[in-house]
């Protein structure tokens, strides 16, 4: 199973899609609800951003978006690299700069 981050204006999609327990650990560095739907509304963009960017420096949150076990069943595994999760938090970044750029939000699903 999948979990696709996106945006949509004027008719360009960009999606950003990652494994459940990959969603799970950039949610929780997000600082958003570990869930399988949301929204990022747009004026929560800037917020979500500078919580990522802290979470991406702190070596406690990544052990604990790694370890961690949200509820609900098979929705988080744990168990990747640190330069993997990295890589994940680094694409999730630009697809939320590019959406707070645009004026628009962020959906999970």
């Amino acid at each position: 199973m999948s979990i696709t981050f996106k945006l949509e204006i004027e008719g360009h999609l960009e999606p950003l899609n990652v494994s459940n327990c990959n969603a799970a650990a950039l949610l929780e560095l997000a600082g958003l609800p570990s869930k399988p739907y949301g929204e990022i509304a747009q004026e929560r963009l800037e917020t979500v951003i500078t919580t990522l960017l802290r979470s991406l420096n702190s070596e406690s949150s990544h052990l604990q978006a790694v370890t961690s076990v949200p509820d609900g069943p098979r929705w988080h595994d744990g168990a990747w690299t640190d330069e993997y999760l990295k890589r994940r938090v680094a694409e999730m970044l630009a697809l939320l700069v590019f959406a707070r750029t645009k004026g628009c939000e962020v959906t999970w699903g």
